[in-house]
């Protein structure tokens, strides 16, 4: 078992192997528990630096804090490795491009506005201009932190939200405006109906029959999601209820794009 400790003064004048004492005020504890996280941790402070490490961990602390929530401690290899990585390429003046950006700030708003933060504080530090697209990819590495999930699961989710948006543009000639109440309700719901489905869970909705039969085009776009779903998921099938709650946000969000784009 790793423990990390974070605080002012812990380290200094201290040189390697020595006791820590406790005259430094430590401000949280990090335990890194995993065999295979200990190891790449210790590579980080190799390849990155004590100084750079250091100060990500602060990030960290910073982010645990703020969120008022315990982290999974793959944060600290992957986190860190991410920003040493993005510093590179900021250098090397390769263009950072996230396709999933407008999806992450809509389904993660909290994690994206920490981001935010956390890219500032990075700006300042390193003296450079962190892109938008970073921090959509920051706030996927804080989303999974919290919820203990990993990244590709995280981008999988918002590649499949992308396919929908795309999916419904199509069928209804109109382009969505995913800042829209209307847009941001429907891949929310969108959201937790991939992560019942993963998991298995059921949903009850006693108007299901009333919801599709009332809106049958919705209802016929909702079936060519629930394609997208299953494929995409692995899904046997998606119910019926499921359908319908899907529908009814998607018919708020067709009316809304008929009024914009009449």
């Amino acid at each position: 078992m790793e423990k990390l400790l974070i605080g002012r003064g812990i380290g200094f004048n201290r040189k390697k192997g020595e006791t820590f004492q406790s005259d430094a005020t430590v401000e949280k504890v990090f335990i890194i528990e995993n065999s295979g996280n200990q190891h790449n941790f210790k590579q980080l402070f190799k390849y990155d630096g004590p100084e750079f490490v250091d100060f990500c961990e602060e990030l960290i602390l910073y982010i645990s804090q703020s969120a008022n929530g315990e982290l999974n401690e793959n944060i600290h290899i992957s986190l860190i490795d991410h920003i040493a990585c993005t510093l590179r390429r900021i250098r090397l003046n390769e263009q950072i491009v996230n396709p999933f950006l407008d999806e992450i700030e809509t389904l993660y708003e909290k994690e994206f506005l920490l981001a935010q933060q956390v890219c500032d504080r990075i700006s300042k530090k390193y003296l450079v201009k962190i892109p938008e697209g970073e921090v959509g990819f920051i706030a996927l590495h804080i989303h999974s932190a919290l919820y203990n999930g990993k990244v590709k699961d995280v981008l999988r989710v918002n590649r499949i939200c992308n396919e929908v948006v795309q999916l419904i543009e199509d069928e209804l000639k109109a382009p969505v405006d995913k800042k829209s109440m209307e847009c941001v309700r429907f891949l929310l719901h969108l959201r937790y109906a991939i992560e019942r489905t993963v998991q298995k869970k059921t949903v009850e909705n006693e108007l299901a029959d009333i919801i599709i039969n009332s809106y049958p085009t919705s209802y016929g776009i909702s079936l060519k999601i629930k394609e997208i779903l299953k494929e995409e998921l692995g899904a046997e099938d998606i119910s019926k209820e499921e359908l319908a709650f899907l529908t009814m946000h998607l018919e708020q969000l067709k009316r809304k794009m008929e009024k914009t784009h009449p």
